[in-house]
């Protein structure tokens, strides 16, 4: 579980967090659609991290360097061609529709992905997070237009639509995007009623990420600063943790740091199962036997593959698995 080191950040600091943290050709709608046809119509302007990209027509060939934005592409009904960080891909990010086809090129790590393979699909487009894209943005951009996108603007709810709106508009697709935002939004209102009913609204959270790192357990938590609490507080429910963020809106703390979580609060975690702190390193922990919602027996694992820094697709899979801790 060292890959994970920056599955969340470029930059942030070096906790191995298991999280690595994945088709030949690439797939938009058919070239004789309404939607295909309306968007050829002239140049399109993308709004990116680095200023406005302009296409002559939509991409039909991209490549994506960040899980996110490979898994906003399936959501738009895209095929990438080439996908970095596959093989991790599939086990950290689940959400149905995001399942990425075995026939897709891994261009390799998104930190450091392979220009050579990058180059020998000859996309149109090119994806990623803005944050990775400090070494080598010029050699991409001599093979491709590249888009790149800054995931932790504030607030990261309405950065996560907007992004995927200019993604959308860059294959021509804003219809879909237009139908799966919808779908995000009948999901918050589904689970605020389901919370409603089951006397919960207005609860209290504790979400984390958890890890091992040389034996030692590491535990991200949200602040309402991320994506993944704010959407949480959007159906309706209150964050129990104001720990001061990171540039991602986290908190990383020791098991210690945990007697800071709000009385009351459920605590609801994502880990692998190969590398769950909670349920291995800190089992017979007395710290961690020790907290109120541990005695309390008010933990929750959510489904591993519940990735808290993706898309719409992850983002209704979090809202449903909260639902369903909420319920049980």
């Amino acid at each position: 579980m060292n890959s994970l080191v920056r599955a969340v950040t470029a930059g942030g600091a070096a906790v191995a967090l298991a999280l690595a943290a994945g088709c030949g050709g690439g797939t938009v709608a058919d070239p004789g659609s309404e939607e295909t046809s309306s968007a050829n119509s002239g140049p399109i302007s993308v709004a990116t991290a680095k200023g406005d990209v302009t296409l002559d027509e939509p991409a039909t060939k991209v490549v994506s360097l960040e899980w996110s934005y490979t898994e906003e592409l399936l959501a738009l009904g895209v095929t990438p061609v080439g996908a970095a960080d596959s093989e991790a891909y599939a086990e950290w990010v689940t959400a149905p529709g995001a399942q990425l086809p075995d026939d897709v090129t891994d261009v390799g790590s998104r930190q450091e992905p392979s220009i050579e393979k990058i180059k020998a699909l000859d996309p149109d487009l090119i994806v990623s997070d803005v944050d990775r894209l400090t070494a080598n943005f010029d050699q991409l951009n001599e093979i491709a237009p590249v888009v790149a996108f800054d995931p932790t603007e504030k607030p990261q709810l309405e950065t996560m639509k907007t992004n995927f709106t200019e993604l959308a508009e860059a294959v021509g697709k804003e219809g879909k995007a237009e139908e799966v935002l919808g779908e995000l939004d009948s999901k918050v209102d589904e689970v605020t009623s389901t919370l409603d009913e089951a006397g919960e609204s207005g609860g209290t959270f504790a979400l984390a990420q958890g890890y091992t790192a040389e034996g030692a357990p590491g535990i991200r938590m949200f602040t309402s600063d991320t994506m993944a609490a704010s959407l949480l507080e959007s159906a309706g429910l209150e964050n129990g943790w104001d720990g001061k963020p990171d540039s991602w809106g986290m908190t990383t703390v020791g098991v210690e740091g945990l007697t800071k979580v709000d009385s009351g609060a459920s605590f609801l975690y994502v880990a692998l199962k190969s590398d769950d702190p909670f349920t291995s390193v800190l089992k017979d922990n007395a710290a961690w036997q020790d907290l109120s919602f541990v005695k309390q027996d008010d933990v929750a694992a959510l489904d591993p593959g519940t990735w808290l820094f993706g898309g719409p697709l992850s983002a209704m899979q979090l809202l449903d698995e909260t639902a369903k801790a909420y319920s049980a």
